[in-house]
């Protein structure tokens, strides 16, 4: 068994081809969670063959002779993401998202994301985190998922994170003068205990099939 600990910026490709990757590397034990809270089980010594967090957090762990043979994989950037069906705010320009933000009766993002924490940041920059009606944190899991469930008006959170969630409506990216893209990327732990089969794994996911779903997921392939 193949232990994957990954960012949810990968999921719906994983997810996606799970059947393939596993007829090529044999069974797979997928774990997804923000990075943060990836770096904090790594801490306690979970036990993982192929990490896949973001490039910032990768090299970290690349310096402390954690990860061996790291490659990036891909970069998002920050969306946003409404109920299915519901109507999609203009975010068009940095005025327009303001708008948007402060006449939405409630706006979700992650708590330990890259996403989230970035855009805690931005509100404090824009001068609206007090102007929010009601801020949703969501501890664990996609942020899309609040909207999805009628408990946030906005979701906001890597696109290819948005993008797998079902019941949703993906508004767009932030404005350009706003935008972060984060990039991420795959290693083999240090201590895996199946390292060839997670090597495989990590060439698989910069296959052709799989940059293409990274397209169609909301990423730019590595």
């Amino acid at each position: 068994m193949t232990v994957v600990l990954s960012s949810l910026a990968l999921k719906g490709v994983l997810e996606r081809f799970r059947g393939e990757f596993e007829r090529a590397v044999g069974p797979l034990d997928l774990r997804f969670d923000a990075t943060q809270a990836i770096l904090q089980r790594i801490s306690a010594k979970e036990p993982a063959d192929l990490l896949v967090l973001t490039a910032e957090a990768m090299e970290d762990l690349r310096k402390e002779g954690r990860v061996t043979q790291v490659r990036a994989i891909g970069s998002s950037g920050v969306g946003l993401a409404v109920r299915a069906g519901a109507p999609k705010p203009d975010i068009s320009s940095v005025d327009a998202l303001v708008r948007a933000l402060t006449s939405a009766r409630s706006v979700a993002h992650s708590k330990v994301g890259a996403s989230g924490i970035y855009f805690s940041e931005l509100l404090k920059k824009l001068k609206i985190e007090d102007k929010l009606r009601k801020r949703i944190v969501i501890e664990k899991g996609p942020v899309g998922l609040a909207a999805a469930s009628g408990e946030a008006e906005i979701a906001v959170q890597q696109l290819c994170e948005l993008a797998p969630v079902p019941g949703i409506d993906i508004v767009g990216p932030l404005p350009e003068p706003l935008q972060k893209m984060t990039v991420f990327a795959a290693g083999i732990a240090a201590d895996a205990a199946n390292p060839k089969a997670a090597a495989a794994l990590m060439e698989l996911l910069r296959s052709d099939a799989a940059r293409a779903a990274m397209l169609e997921g909301g990423m730019q392939p590595g």
